[in-house]
């Protein structure tokens, strides 16, 4: 099985959300929250990171709340590169049925891009 997810999220969104600490909590991973701090809590970065997990929604077929999206850690290689970190119920779901998930991340003009490709876990990942 192969399926592709794609979400675009408008920063000004993000930036009027990120305000309320519960909204950050709620939607990241500690690992995401430190990220974001090291980054100095970019808003397109964390617009980004959101838009990664709502494609990760569509490619599952499964919508925003068909898991915690705190399991799904939008995270980056020293190279830049982003990945997800999978934890929880998310994690062993994957694991189960044998995908793996690669991601790709843009920020343009106020909007932040993603692209998840959900594939089976024994495809060339680049690594």
């Amino acid at each position: 099985m192969i399926n592709i997810g794609f979400d675009a999220v408008t920063v000004s969104r993000i930036e009027k959300s990120v305000r309320n600490q519960h909204f950050l909590e709620r939607q990241f991973a500690l690992s995401e929250l430190a990220l974001f701090e090291s980054r100095g809590n970019k808003p397109e970065t964390i617009a980004a990171n959101f838009a990664a997990k709502e494609a990760l929604s569509k490619a599952l077929a499964c919508g925003i709340f068909g898991f915690d999206l705190r399991e799904a850690a939008v995270l980056r290689r020293d190279s830049g590169e982003p990945y997800f970190e999978f934890t929880g119920i998310l994690k062993e779901k994957l694991r189960s049925v044998g995908l793996a998930a690669e991601v790709s991340l843009s920020h343009e003009n106020g909007m932040a891009f993603a692209m998840v490709l959900l594939q089976p876990e024994m495809e060339f990942r680049g690594e």
